[in-house]
């Protein structure tokens, strides 16, 4: 299987490349290398999660998922994207946001 290749929305690859040397920079370079070789894994890994909302705010129909990444500090880390023909499209790295408690 081939890598798919990954499209930056500019914010998203400014954080990227914005991250210091270290564990979280390898740990989400690690998470883009996953996506790039396999979405359907990334999609069905428990831990990733569609993001219905988003979708319906975007032009184009493609569904959005998010990746989380733990950070070393154990700060929880996001990295949303959707598979659209012929590329992966990275449209956030950053924080996740926080959940409410429920």
């Amino acid at each position: 299987m081939t890598a798919r290749p990954l499209d930056f929305a500019p914010a998203a690859w400014q954080a990227y490349r914005g991250l210091p040397a270290g564990e979280l920079a390898g740990q989400v370079k690690r998470a883009l290398e996953w996506l790039a070789a396999d979405p359907a894994a990334v999609r069905a890994d428990p831990q990733s999660r569609r993001h219905q909302i988003l979708e319906e705010r975007l032009p184009q129909a493609a569904q959005v998922w998010g990746l989380p990444v733990e950070a070393p500090d154990g700060d929880r880390w996001l990295v949303v994207w959707r598979e659209v023909p012929n590329v992966i499209e990275i449209g956030y790295i950053g924080r996740a946001p926080v959940q409410a408690a429920g």
